[in-house]
């Protein structure tokens, strides 16, 4: 969900912000846990938030059989994680209810281009900030944007599995980036 946000409302985010802080979104179990890569990106955002708190966060993640299959958007639950462990629910702009990783890009730039943010940080796990680089350097060239990779902590298995996947996906998004530039 969109929310644009009225004179007085952009005025007050962009007085008291620095940058923005783009937490992607991995997945949650039926009950609503966090996956262990979700975690390690919640923390990556926690502890730059630490040194940066004049920022502002948006999660990502919305709804997939994939990764969420409950009632709560994932980004919601990543939001609650980073809430519960001491960052104030004033400092988030509103969540993009992705499904995957060029929506986490095409959601979250009309709330940064509204709110005329010149810089984010955005933070992944290692395998996939190749694939996050090349999308989000693509729907919005003219933010500077600082790719940061959270670890990994899964098995040696589960990452090559997910490098693999990546492979491809990057082949497959690069087409769809690409084709949408051409009906421009």
């Amino acid at each position: 969900m969109l929310v644009f946000y009225n004179e007085l409302n952009l005025a007050f985010y962009r007085s008291k912000m620095d940058k923005v802080i783009i937490v992607l979104g991995h997945k949650n179990d039926n009950q609503g846990h966090l996956s262990p890569l979700s975690i390690a990106r919640c923390e990556l955002a926690l502890e730059l938030f630490k040194s940066q708190q004049n920022s502002r966060l948006i999660c990502t993640g919305g709804f997939g059989a994939n990764f969420n299959q409950t009632a709560i958007a994932h980004a919601d639950i990543n939001q609650q994680y980073l809430i519960n462990n001491g960052i104030k629910a004033a400092h988030f702009l509103p969540n993009a209810l992705s499904r995957f990783t060029i929506e986490d890009a095409t959601l979250t730039y009309p709330i940064l281009k509204q709110l005329n943010v010149p810089q984010v940080d955005i933070i992944s796990s290692g395998f996939h900030i190749s694939r996050v680089q090349l999308i989000f350097d693509r729907v919005m060239p003219s933010i500077i944007k600082n790719y940061l990779s959270a670890p990994s902590p899964i098995s040696s298995q589960a990452l090559h599995r997910l490098e693999k996947h990546e492979v491809f996906a990057k082949k497959r998004d690069l087409a769809t980036l690409t084709k949408k530039a051409n009906e421009c």
